[in-house]
């Protein structure tokens, strides 16, 4: 399926739509399918990367508004999750790290399902939507039953042994005591977690079919390992796979990025350096047929919907955590402010709505948690930090706000709450990427200013903000950076 927008007359045409109200007939409302997709970049056929294998995404696509300049608060798991679902920023929380659990920080915080739950609707959860990792925990406040947590799923996987390979049959095969990053597969589909997760989530939809219900799906893929059936590595071709260029920006902050540690670990990744062409035209591929994979699941929960009568009932969100760098600057992963580590994939089906549209506009995922509260016709509680995105999603030239904030921490830990030395925020505008590193206990100490003029791609060339001709813009986007972090009262938590 070709993803494709509208014609422009079209759009003119929808302009003229009424308000939308999400209360059914009958008083019913719109039951909420909530899907969250860790390390998933908007590398998508439907986002324009017509190489890769999409076509249930693409599908969604095609009955939603996708935005295709969302960002997420902070580049890493938990962090942007606990942003995500309480609808406040890390800041808010004072929370930057994996294993620091979001009640130890806001007790009595109400959670996106958590509200809907107290608002009549049966809140439960399968996969991966908070971070039950780390020594971080689920929190049960926010569903109606325990949830159906991917690392109960995988402990029930096969583990073969074969000589010195260990786990084939599972999602985390090893070599030598080492996981390896990547593996071709021939276990059954039906085996791998993702697999598990889709088939338990659509028998969820077919049991609560005459309930209002929010439903919370969290895919595990394309995260590492890329353990992935044999059948989604052969859609892609390495020899059409080019490698990034492995030059960092020039003038860019020498903290900037970071040294992928979540990949060193794993069996032949070197401590150091570089990656050479092999081992990355081989991740390239394993995160591709991963993506694919994953993509698959999710038509199996669109599918559900539709053999069950919901899908003209059910609003659906599919979101990304994060972004991810697949060896673009020499370096892959998350854990930066780069463009590449905070963009994410966002689309938004609304039933009756706008249906196959893109919007430019800037949005953040702690906006979803307001969204979601209109386009169910709830108040939104008074604590949220996001803003609504209904009048993008009746108009998609409309905007909400000037630019998208996320945060990422470095340099010498402060030996509390997983909070380092300094603190580096970006903010991003239709054109540029403005980064300002301050000290986390004195933040009018600036350690250094980044500057990336993202018109024309995601890849930075330089960091203009050493640039003298580029001063007036540089004190335009600082003052704008003060702005909204007054806005938002960033900094409070400390």
């Amino acid at each position: 399926m070709t993803y494709r927008l509208k014609l422009p007359e079209l759009f003119l045409l929808f302009c003229l739509i009424p308000t939308f109200s999400a209360i059914g007939q009958g008083g019913r409302g719109y039951n909420v399918l909530f899907i969250a997709v860790d390390d998933l970049r908007p590398e998508l056929n439907c986002y324009g990367a017509a190489y890769m294998s999409t076509p249930h995404i693409d599908r969604l696509a095609g009955r939603s508004v996708l935005f295709e300049r969302a960002y997420c608060q902070q580049a890493v798991c938990a962090p942007s999750r606990n942003s995500t679902l309480t609808g406040l920023r890390p800041d808010a929380m004072g929370i930057y790290d994996l294993r620091t659990f979001f009640r130890t920080k806001v007790p009595d915080v109400v959670t996106l399902p958590q509200y809907f739950k107290k608002n009549g609707y049966r809140a439960e959860a399968i996969g991966k939507i908070y971070h039950p990792g780390h020594g971080n925990r689920d929190d049960s406040l926010s569903w109606s039953t325990p949830a159906i947590l991917h690392t109960s799923l995988r402990r029930s996987l096969t583990k073969v042994s074969r000589g010195d390979t260990t786990g084939l049959e599972s999602d985390f095969p090893m070599l030598d005591s080492k996981l390896l990053p990547y593996y071709r597969s021939d276990a059954p589909e039906e085996n791998m977690t993702d697999a598990m997760i889709a088939r338990l989530a659509a028998e969820r939809i077919k049991a609560l079919k005459d309930s209002v219900f929010f439903l919370a799906v969290g895919f595990i893929k394309p995260h590492l390992p890329f353990v992935v059936p044999r059948k989604y590595w052969d859609i892609y071709d390495p020899a059409a796979i080019k490698i990034p260029e492995r030059t960092s920006p020039a003038g860019m902050y020498e903290q900037a990025l970071a040294n992928f540690g979540e990949l060193r670990g794993f069996y032949g990744i070197p401590e150091n350096g570089m990656l050479d062409d092999n081992t990355s035209g081989n991740l390239i591929q394993g995160y591709r047929a991963a993506v694919s994979m994953t993509d698959a699941q999710i038509g199996k929960l669109l599918t559900a919907l539709e053999e069950n009568g919901l899908a003209e009932k059910t609003i659906i969100v599919l979101w990304g955590d994060h972004g991810y760098k697949t060896g673009e600057y020499g370096s892959w992963c998350k854990h930066s402010n780069m463009e590449l580590d905070t963009n994410v994939p966002l689309l938004i089906s609304v039933p009756g709505m706008r249906q196959g549209f893109k919007t430019r506009s800037l949005a953040e995922l702690v906006d979803i948690y307001p969204t979601l509260c209109d386009l169910a016709g709830l108040k939104k509680p008074d604590h949220l930090e996001g803003q609504s995105l209904l009048p993008i999603l009746k108009n998609p030239k409309a905007s909400v706000k000037k630019a998208a904030i996320s945060q990422y921490p470095r340099g010498r830990s402060l030996g509390y709450d997983g909070k380092d030395e300094i603190m580096g925020y970006s903010i991003r505008t239709r054109d540029y990427r403005y980064t300002r590193w301050q000290k986390y206990e004195n933040p009018s100490e600036i350690v250094a200013i980044e500057l990336y003029d993202h018109s024309h791609g995601k890849v930075a060339l330089e960091n203009l903000a050493v640039k003298s001709e580029y001063k007036k813009r540089v004190a335009k986007m600082d003052k704008l950076m003060n702005s909204e972090l007054s806005k938002y009262q960033l900094l409070k938590s400390r």
